[in-house]
């Protein structure tokens, strides 16, 4: 794998600066996402000193030209870096690479922030507010925002505005006790988060999973709050849903075999809980154990798989649901 350096920042520009690593692949226009990223930078008083690390990686023609993507993104004062792999490496690989370069900048190296190229950062002074609960909490390994649909089908009820806000009445600040990985704009401790990416690449494990269950199996913790809402792009069809659902219960059957059951538990009590604050809206108790149902056919079909589904496996799932 051989990254090509298509921009670094000035020198003294990035002293004492967080990197954010956003990996882009060939799908993405990243510019949004770094937009509103920002956008929540400039947004924070005192403002948090970051630098955006962008690695383009895929074979393919990207969404976006990256020479475009510098064009934009050196109108603004901020330092940013941006690199290109050819190879179809993958995301965690991207973030490795982006990692790396953060090493040979004279950014922070006890902090790192991680965000998706399709996130859209939509919380009052993003960064800054992660970083102050880090600096809070020394037993909170990583923070991200929530990613919320303020529209979606049932199979998202769980990150939906209307459970969220049912919770948000019943009891304020909503936190989950699992992070998605770049979708929320996750802030992490770099150790942990350096941890993260080697388990994900040892076990073939997604980052936000791999850094949540190694938190929780040591006795730390992770979260994701609705005080800091996200965008991302939706699961549209139940195809979609189930493909990418299989994806992250495959990597979570993974990592409970490597640290336990108990770091489930969070995640249970959780939504034991939420089950009892939504009761009083009979179509969103509806929609949350439908959503469950749903999701505990795709945990008991991976439990008893022996080889990854092909695609036309993953199509008859979701016809004969």
């Amino acid at each position: 794998m051989t990254a090509e350096l298509l921009h670094t920042p000035k020198p003294g520009t990035t002293t004492g600066a967080i990197p954010i690593v956003v990996p882009v692949g060939p799908d993405h226009d990243p510019r949004p996402a770094i937009n509103s990223s920002l956008g929540a930078i400039s947004e924070a008083t005192p403002q948090t000193t970051a630098m955006h690390i962008l690695v383009f990686n895929g074979s393919r023609q990207p969404a976006v030209d990256p020479g475009l993507v510098i064009k934009e993104l050196a109108e603004s004062p901020a330092p940013f870096a941006v690199a290109a792999i050819t190879d179809d490496v993958g995301y965690i690989r991207a973030v490795r690479e982006g990692l790396s370069i953060s090493e040979h900048l004279d950014t922070r190296q006890d902090l790192v922030g991680f965000l998706d190229a399709d996130a859209v950062l939509r919380g009052p002074a993003h960064w800054s507010h992660l970083e102050d609960a880090l600096a809070a909490e020394p037993a909170l390994d990583a923070i991200s925002g929530m990613v919320i649909h303020e529209q979606c089908e049932m199979w998202e009820t769980p990150s939906s505005q209307r459970f969220i806000q049912a919770l948000e009445r019943a009891c304020g600040v909503v936190s989950k006790p699992y992070i998605q990985g770049g979708a929320g704009g996750t802030l992490a401790r770099r150790p942990a988060f350096e941890k993260a990416v080697h388990t994900a690449l040892d076990l073939g494990t997604l980052i936000g999973p791999s850094l949540s269950a190694r938190a929780l199996s040591i006795g730390r913790t992770v979260r994701a709050t609705s005080h800091l809402p996200c965008g991302h792009t939706p699961r549209r069809t139940l195809e979609e849903w189930l493909k990418s659902v299989t994806a992250y219960e495959r990597s979570w059957r993974r990592l409970l075999s490597l640290y336990g059951t108990d770091i489930e538990r969070p995640w249970r009590d959780f939504l034991n809980s939420a089950v009892e604050h939504v009761d009083s809206d009979p179509q969103l108790a509806r929609d949350l154990a439908d959503c469950q149902s749903l999701r505990q056919l795709v945990v008991d079909r991976v439990e008893h798989e022996y080889v990854s589904p092909t695609a036309e496996a993953v199509k008859s799932m979701a016809t004969s649901i």
